[in-house]
């Protein structure tokens, strides 16, 4: 999708081997595809601000750290979501066991302080601490996630959502946008613009996996996992905001089974008309994003992936 097409994530130059049965595994987590937006935006930033000085080999190391990262957190995610799916193949958990996958989760979180034992000893301290705050706010995201949906959806506002996906999702690529610049030679300010432009990029990307969840029809994942699983997305609440009482009551109750759940939601969200309504908004957030990046210098750089990434159909 991207045109960061340069490396294979499958052989990473880690010293795997010495893990024996491991191995197949860590490969596994990464054999899966995935649309690499992340080191995409630390690659364009890196290459931006370094300008003729840009080194493919000298940026390798921190993509494949950012990488590395996301993979970490969508193999626990599915393990606490218990997703069967990902990127139209078994999650590894499902592939071996969740102990397993905990385990190869963390082994993933760990060859990342690996990978950037690799950057030049002048960033290296910057760059470790910047994602080490990212990651400590995904974290977050993911925990402030997994409550919303265990709190009745009475008790949960637009505004903790979107508080929410910042974190969970805005947090990352905007962690990426800020070392890949901080790497190319970026100054303080711009470094700290950077990762306001990415949280925007991870809100709108969240927003979009949020709306294809209900109504994609080819993202490698069941329609509805999110409505199953109880998740407060922005077209949950929505949802309950115009549902009956006894619709309301079979969204937010605890015996209902998933399977039930979804077909409720997706009936619901069909009569409702949200699949127009979540268009539009996702129309706004677009439009909005582009107001923010069309005065900074990188935007010719970015406006491209923006592009891409409103038009994305997985």
């Amino acid at each position: 999708m991207w045109d960061l097409h340069l490396y294979d994530y499958t052989l990473l130059s880690l010293r795997w081997k010495e893990l024996g049965e491991w191995e197949p595994w860590m490969h596994y987590a990464l054999e899966s595809g995935g649309k690499r937006v992340r080191p995409f935006l630390a690659w364009k930033a890196y290459a931006f601000y370094a300008g003729e000085a840009a080194s493919w080999e000298e940026a390798l190391p921190l993509l494949h750290a950012i990488e590395l990262l996301h993979n970490f957190t969508l193999v626990h995610d599915d393990v606490m979501d218990r997703s069967p799916l990902r990127r139209g193949r078994l999650t590894l958990y499902q592939k071996t066991n969740e102990n397993t996958a905990i385990l190869i989760g963390d082994a993933l979180l760990i060859a990342v302080y690996e990978r950037l034992s690799y950057l030049p000893a002048s960033v290296q301290p910057s760059i470790t601490r910047i994602i080490c705050e990212g990651a400590l706010e995904v974290c977050q995201g993911q925990l402030s996630d997994l409550a919303l949906a265990a709190r009745p959806t009475a008790g949960v506002s637009m505004e903790e959502y979107e508080a929410m996906i910042l974190q969970k999702t805005g947090a990352l690529m905007g962690t990426a946008l800020a070392v890949g610049g901080l790497l190319g030679g970026a100054s303080s300010e711009e470094i700290s613009l950077l990762k306001q432009i990415g949280r925007k990029i991870g809100r709108l990307f969240q927003l979009q996996d949020d709306y294809l969840d209900a109504f994609g029809e080819d993202t490698g994942k069941e329609r509805g996992c999110d409505i199953a699983e109880g998740k407060k997305t922005f077209l949950w609440l929505w949802a309950y905001a115009e549902a009956t009482p006894e619709e309301q009551s079979q969204l937010d109750s605890y015996c209902l089974p998933p399977e039930a759940r979804r077909e409720i939601g997706l009936a619901l969200y069909e009569r409702l008309g949200l699949r127009q309504r979540g268009a539009s908004f996702l129309l706004a957030a677009y439009q909005e994003l582009l107001h923010m990046l069309s005065p900074l210098s990188i935007a010719p750089h970015l406006l491209p992936f923006v592009h891409n990434l409103y038009h994305r159909r997985r």
